[in-house]
């Protein structure tokens, strides 16, 4: 069997100025033919593993990933679908296509970049099967599940188990090949778009409790052969999104429909249990006056770089130094323009800077004040897990200042949020710091502290907001919890 491996991977925020370049995608690792070996990707790896345990002819195509962000770029894309699709033609006697995708990836004109590719290589691949795995927010379109045999989804949230999907699409393409199973997918959607913030697949929430119910149902029957449950990305502006299961059986449509539409169905029906209670930054600190914790982890959702945020709301800062608690507190900001101010001042200098909300000037205004530099770091760290497990993390010339007792540290690059890696960077111990500020919904809880520690969810206005109503949509009209009486829609494809 001879199959190849590939994708473009990265996801879209279409309400953030963060616009994705080719130079993004340097940044978060671009592999070619034999550089694929030596990539610590965990779905390139488990596809790898797969196929070698099939004994499987590998062709490495291009697998390409950024940070999540704005829209991209389409010369960007142009000049990394051409170069997967020239190495693809080289190869034209292949058997089976397996690309690792995120499914909420958008172009700049507004399309989504995952249906287009998919849609160009079948016109190519009339014939062969082709697979894909994606992230389980990812955004799935008619377009997209008739251009493939097969979507399988990561099933963890804080993402674990890419390595697993990864070797399980390519056990499953490889036995398709050989003739053993025979495929029939169906998608099928509901009218819900919420945050992920109760949308773990931890713990007892309404996720985790899905996702079970529905592996379980996986298991238990010979012929379903993959099952994936998905939370839209929110933060796309794209007509029909939908949450729902997604049901991969062996030759049997109709068992593949009735799942997932069963599921899809106990989706809606748990809608309000994806929906959240908020602070502001203030009233979270005003209330933490009478609170005797070791630490705070203030989760400012709404900013999220994970999430395709810049990074750069200085909302809960702002808060933080109004506190002037005695207390240390540790914060993080993407700012380019203050670096550009940094870069040549000596540790120890005191400057006066503008910090925050100069990239993407909408969602607030800068903090102005004196701030001593303590440390300065080229802004290279190693990811310990999730999606770039072992990767090179680079959050560009980074500084800590502080004022006070509040530390900041200001990248000049967003990053992924995985466990705290950014702040170790900067040789910093967590375990120093009563109020820690973090971006990511979920992963926060990936920090190591030790004491009695506290999550605060923070939702201020920012292009990730844990409250989506609230954005401006205008592909989407009418979805719960926009309108709390909204009825559920079922929209099936297959």
């Amino acid at each position: 069997m001879k199959i190849a491996i590939g994708g473009i991977f990265t996801e879209s925020n279409q309400f953030s100025l963060n616009p994705i370049t080719v130079s993004e995608f340097k940044r978060g690792g671009i592999f070619c033919g034999n550089e694929f070996y030596q990539a610590s990707v965990p779905s390139i790896r488990g596809c790898i593993e797969g196929l070698n345990e099939e004994n499987a002819e590998i062709i490495p195509l291009l697998y390409a990933s950024a940070s999540p962000g704005g829209e991209i770029s389409l010369d960007t894309f142009e000049e990394l679908y051409s170069d997967l699709m020239a190495r693809l033609q080289q190869n034209m006697n292949l058997e089976g296509l397996i690309l690792n995708m995120h499914g909420a990836a958008v172009l700049e004109d507004g399309s989504h970049l995952d249906s287009a590719m998919l849609e160009r290589i079948r016109e190519e691949l009339c014939k062969i099967p082709i697979f894909i795995t994606v992230d389980l927010h990812a955004y799935i379109t008619e377009n997209l599940v008739r251009s493939c045999d097969a979507i399988l989804a990561w099933n963890t949230y804080p993402h674990r188990d890419m390595f697993d999907i990864g070797k399980k699409a390519a056990k499953l393409l490889s036995r398709t090949i050989r003739g053993e199973i025979k495929p029939k997918m169906v998608f099928s959607g509901v009218n819900v778009i919420t945050s992920a913030i109760n949308a773990s697949t931890d713990g007892a929430g309404p996720f985790a409790k899905l996702m079970a119910e529905q592996l379980k149902a996986e298991a238990d029957q010979d012929d379903i052969l993959s099952t994936s449950l998905f939370l839209c990305q929110p933060y796309l502006d794209q007509p029909n999104m939908m949450s729902g299961s997604l049901v991969i059986s062996n030759n049997d449509l109709d068992k593949a429909q009735r799942l997932s539409y069963e599921f899809a169905e106990k989706y809606w029906n748990k809608r309000s249990e994806f929906l959240s209670e908020t602070k502001s930054a203030i009233q979270v600190l005003d209330s933490l006056k009478s609170e005797e914790y070791d630490h705070h982890v203030l989760v400012e959702a709404s900013d999220c770089c994970g999430g395709g945020a810049i990074g750069d709301s200085v909302h809960t800062i702002r808060q933080l130094m109004r506190l002037n608690s005695d207390q240390k507190s540790l914060s993080i900001v993407v700012d380019p323009k203050a670096i550009d101010q940094l870069s040549d001042k000596n540790i120890g200098a005191i400057v006066k800077l503008e910090i925050g909300h100069q990239a993407d000037t909408k969602w607030g205004n800068p903090i102005e004040d004196n701030f001593e530099i303590i440390d300065k770091s080229a802004g290279l760290f190693t990811y310990q897990g999730g999606i770039w497990g072992g990767e090179t993390g680079d959050m560009g010339l980074s500084c800590l200042v502080k004022k006070s007792e509040n530390y900041i540290l200001i990248n000049s690059k967003p990053t992924y949020e995985w466990a705290g890696e950014q702040y170790h960077a900067m040789n910093l111990d967590l375990n120093n710091y009563k109020y820690i500020l973090v971006k990511n919904p979920m992963n926060y809880k990936n920090l190591k502290l030790t004491g009695r520690t506290k999550y605060h969810r923070i939702d201020e206005s920012g292009p990730t907001p844990i409250n989506v109503e609230r954005l401006p949509f205008t592909k989407i009209k009418e979805f719960f919890p926009k309108n709390l009486e909204e009825s559920m829609i079922i929209r099936q494809y297959f």
